[in-house]
C-alpha cells in the first residue's frame, strides 16, 4: 500500500500543497511530519501559502484528536503567509477539523475545492 500523503513543494506559486487520505497510523503520522518538516525547513514559510487538501481524509477515532491538533500547531507554528484546508466530502471527518480548528482559534481559510484554494 502506498502512502497516505503527498506532500508537493510549488516554488514557482509560493504554495505549499499537502494531501492526506485515508486511515492514518502511527507510522504514518511520523513519516508524514518527518517529511513535512523537512520540506518546511528548506523555505521560508512567511511567503509561502499552505494548501492542506482533507477532502477524502476519514473521520478518525476520538484519540486521535490530539494527533489533529498537533499537526495543526505544527501548520500554526511554522508561520505560512496563509493556510487553506480543504474541507472534508466526510461529513464525520469535516466536523471533527471544524471542532479543533475553533477549540485551538486556528487561523485559515476553508475551501471547497482544490482549484478554489489556489485563488484564495
Amino acid at each position: 500500500m502506498g502512502k497516505l500523503y503527498e506532500i508537493i513543494l510549488e516554488k514557482e506559486k509560493k504554495t505549499l500543497f499537502v494531501r492526506a487520505s485515508g486511515f492514518f497510523k502511527e507510522e504514518d503520522t511520523k513519516l508524514y511530519l518527518s517529511e513535512f518538516q523537512t520540506i518546511v525547513n528548506t523555505i521560508n514559510p512567511s511567503i509561502y501559502k499552505l494548501i492542506v487538501d482533507a477532502s477524502e481524509q476519514e473521520a478518525v477515532e476520538p484519540h486521535v484528536i490530539i494527533d489533529i491538533k498537533f499537526v495543526l500547531n505544527l501548520y500554526s507554528n511554522a508561520r505560512f503567509k496563509k493556510l487553506v484546508i480543504i474541507n472534508s466530502t466526510s461529513p464525520a471527518s469535516k466536523e471533527q477539523i471544524d471542532n479543533c480548528t475553533k477549540e485551538m482559534d486556528f487561523k485559515c481559510v476553508f475551501a471547497s475545492s482544490v482549484e478554489e484554494a489556489y485563488n484564495l
